[in-house]
């Protein structure tokens, strides 16, 4: 008999990673909430879980750094698949209560951070917690306290909605990437490949050097950043998101290029984008 796939998440429930992670699995498959994404991925490097769903990028504060770190740092574990979901933030209060009555605004700090402009105008503190979960237990058990949380909260935590979409700006989605280890993909037609490049040296034009190659092979970069490489001032690690499979022509072409320039290359996946 089959086992039933296990696939982490960022926890608790309630979470929009838990939303994130729900419009991908299956009936069948058994998910776990996890503390922090580091957790995620040493499990699915221990061969604990078979899958994960993780945040990488949010359209408005930002990349998820931790996730960027993993990456690098795991070097088992591959993109299969990504997707996004629009992030809708509303203001949750016990029943029977009103925002005169509230006394302090709770979320995590990704919440709060995309709702400035609204908490700005209420006037009131806020208070950061470790999720949105953590938060709406919080406000059942203090009744001048609000949440600022998805919709999953309300009915789980049996509070009321008192303003809905509350985020400043109305198209904010969250990218997450489905994680396998030692994953093969084949070409779907719909597909990304990420890498993560560092330089020899810290050369005026040396990153442009690499560009070029995107260039000449006709390659649409759809997301460059640098993040600390950890090895000294000055010395970074580039990831790059670029549209097509590591197994087509001219993204095969290009990939062998950047690796004889670069002093560092690794392939975090090649993966297909799906719409939930």
């Amino acid at each position: 008999m089959n086992k039933n796939k296990q696939v982490g998440y960022l926890g608790p429930e309630g979470t929009f990673s838990h939303e994130a992670v729900l419009k991908v699995v299956d009936e069948t498959d058994e998910i776990k909430p996890y503390p922090t994404i580091l957790n995620i991925f040493e499990d699915l490097e221990d061969n604990k879980i078979d899958m994960a769903i993780v945040p990488v990028e949010n359209s408005t504060e930002g990349s998820v750094l931790i996730t960027l770190d993993c990456l690098t740092n795991f070097n088992n574990i591959k993109i299969i698949q990504e997707f996004q979901i629009p992030i809708k933030h509303n203001l949750l209060i016990q029943h029977g209560k009103t925002i005169d009555e509230i006394k302090v605004i709770c979320s995590h700090q990704q919440p709060l951070a995309q709702c400035r402009e609204y908490i700005y105008k209420l006037k009131k503190p806020v208070q950061s917690m470790p999720s949105t979960a953590n938060a709406a237990r919080y406000v059942t058990e203090i009744e001048t306290a609000a949440v600022i949380g998805n919709k999953m909260l309300a009915d789980k935590y049996d509070l009321k909605i008192i303003d809905e979409n509350i985020q400043d700006y109305k198209n904010n989605v969250t990218r997450f990437l489905v994680l396998k280890k030692d994953a093969k993909t084949k070409p779907t037609g719909h597909d990304k490949t990420s890498i993560i490049i560092s330089l020899y040296d810290d050369k005026p034009g040396g990153f442009y050097k690499v560009l070029y190659e995107f260039k000449e092979e006709n390659v649409n970069l759809t997301h460059i950043e640098s993040r600390p490489s950890k090895e000294g001032m000055g010395k970074y690690l580039f990831f790059i998101d670029m549209e097509g499979h590591k197994l087509d022509e001219n993204i095969s072409r290009v990939l062998m290029k950047v690796e004889k320039k670069v002093k560092m290359f690794k392939i975090l996946g090649s993966y297909e984008t799906i719409n939930c």
